[in-house]
This record gives structure tokens, sequence and C-alpha cells, in this order.
């Protein structure tokens, strides 16, 4: 690895953290996690560009309801230490998909306790609770959601029986973290988000976090003052042009479609695969299929040694 390509990767470990940690990605030989080698989880969320370029609209998709935003309003720092969810929302998704099993059900139960401290009442004086089972489906499922339709555009189309096997894998984590009728196939997806359009709306505290993501320093270019903030708004706008239409509408990042062909588009296709090129395999995944075929403490000493 080149000084250029170690300076990109520490710029982008900084934002989304390096997830290599041999406690929760190694571990007992033979373990097979809560997904496991020869998953559709495995094979999709092995594709760490996919999820990246997922996360944005995961998140905007899970705030636009109104009693998660409260929720995160309330906990979270995230305009403290704009990169912490980022973080957290990422090692999540690869702990429970390639974590020995021990630390994904850890991680599930640690979240449930903090989960369990979080409820109030809305600016509109509807009350929540961030345990509430319906609001931990829309969280959960906003996520493989995004990161299967990240997937398909920038790696590789799945079929439709390995869609629905993905679903299914991450339905069952979903579960575990207390959420309920978890679509497990697209056809449930696409009903369950019709049954929840009606529940999602755009509030001031949205608001608020989309001003955030207009100023916050995310990005690994640092511009000043307007620049800054048209990047912002360029970025946002390629994260989001993975939602659907009428999300895009919704949260205000919906553009024409020649527009997106001429200003998006290449971007989109050329980053996925400079990064992927960079990153080379995800030191998760590394040590999860070494886990899996019973040499863990080996995969371990190598990538010690390479982070030295």
């Amino acid at each position: 690895m080149n000084a250029i390509q170690r300076r990109v990767v520490a710029g982008l470990e900084d934002i989304v953290g390096r997830h290599d940690d041999p406690a929760v990605y190694g571990g007992p030989p033979g373990d097979p996690g809560l997904c496991g080698p020869g998953s559709v989880s495995w094979k999709v969320n092995s594709d760490l560009t996919s999820i990246m370029h997922a996360g944005t609209s995961a998140i905007v998709l899970e705030l636009l309801h109104p009693s998660v935003m409260a929720g995160v309003q309330q906990l979270s720092s995230y305009q403290k230490d704009p990169f912490r969810r980022a973080r957290t929302t990422l090692g999540y998704v690869l702990t429970t998909t390639f974590g020995n099993t021990e630390a994904a059900t850890g991680l599930i139960d640690r979240v449930a306790r903090i989960h369990g401290k979080i409820n109030g009442e809305r600016p509109d004086g509807v009350p929540f609770r961030a345990l509430d089972p319906s609001l931990l489906t829309w969280v959960h499922i906003s996520i493989p959601w995004m990161i299967l339709r990240s997937y398909e555009r920038n790696n590789a189309p799945l079929t439709a029986a390995e869609q629905d096997r993905y679903l299914a894998e991450q339905a069952v984590i979903g579960r575990m973290s207390g959420a309920t009728g978890v679509p497990e196939s697209m056809a449930e997806l696409r009903d369950y988000v019709e049954a929840m359009r009606p529940h999602l709306a755009v509030t001031e505290q949205t608001l608020e976090f989309f001003e955030f993501l207009m100023t916050a320093p995310l990005l690994p270019i640092r511009a000043p003052g307007s620049l800054g903030r048209l990047l912002h708004l360029y970025y946002a706008h390629a994260s989001m042009s993975l939602a659907p239409d009428w999300a895009r509408r919704m949260s205000g990042f919906h553009h024409p479609p020649l527009l997106h062909k001429l200003l998006f588009a290449p971007y989109l296709t050329i980053d996925p695969y400079v990064t992927r090129r960079l990153l080379g395999e995800p030191a998760y995944y590394t040590l999860a299929k070494a886990r899996t075929t019973g040499v863990a403490s080996k995969a371990a000493e190598s990538l010690a040694i390479i982070h030295q």
C-alpha cells in the first residue's frame, strides 16, 4: 500500500472505523455466527463499498419516521461527533453478519439496553419509545433494503431468490433486536413500505438533521463556505439516489433523470470501483472466513502485522 492509498484508507477509517477486531470477527474456530459462510448476507455485506454507499440513504429513511427522529435527537450526539452514527451503524451491520456468535448477540443485547432508556414525546405531542417493535422494524429494514439496492447498483444483480434470502437472513437479526413483522422477501418488503408511508414525514427535527448533512465535516474533501455546502449537497443527492422516488421527493433530495445521468452517475460508477481497489478485502471478512475454517488465530496474526 503506497502513501496515497494509506492516506485515503486512513480518511475512510476516520469516518467508518476499522472493524478489524479479532475478538469480534475471529473467535471459536468453526463458529458460523448468525449468518455464516454461504449466506447471501456474507456475499453482499463483504462488499464494504456497497454498504458505505447505502449509509446516507438508510439513515435518512430511518429518520423519516418522526418517532425515530425524535429518539435520535434525544440520544444522539451526532452534532458533536458527526462520524459516530456512521461508525456504529456500520459496526452493527458487520458484527451481526460476520462477528462470532457471542460478539453478535452481545452487541444486539447492548443496543437493546441503550434503546430501553430512550422514550419521550415528539414535538407534536405523540409519545414514543425506542423499543417499540414497530419502530425497530422500520429502523431494521431501512438498512438491508438500501444495502441490497446499493450492491446491485455497485456490484452485480442478484436473482430474485437471492434477494429474498438476503432479507430473510437479515430478518433473523431484526427479530433478535425486538422487531416484529420483519419483511422476509421483496414482496413482503414492498407491502410493508407501502403500509408505512402514511406514518412518515419531514419534521422540524428532520430538517435540522438535513441541515447538519449540509455542513458537517463528513467528506474527505474539506472546502470552505458555499463550496463546501455544494459538495455536501452533491454527495447527499448522489447517496439518496438509492432511495425510492417518493422518499427522495419527501426529503428534498430528488433530481431529474437527465441531471442524474450527467452529474451523479459518473461519480456513482467510478467511486465504488476506486474505493474497492484501494480497500481490498475487508479485514472483518478475512477474519470471519478464517474463523469458519478454523484458522482464526493465523488470520488475526497476519492482520496485526499488516496494521503495524
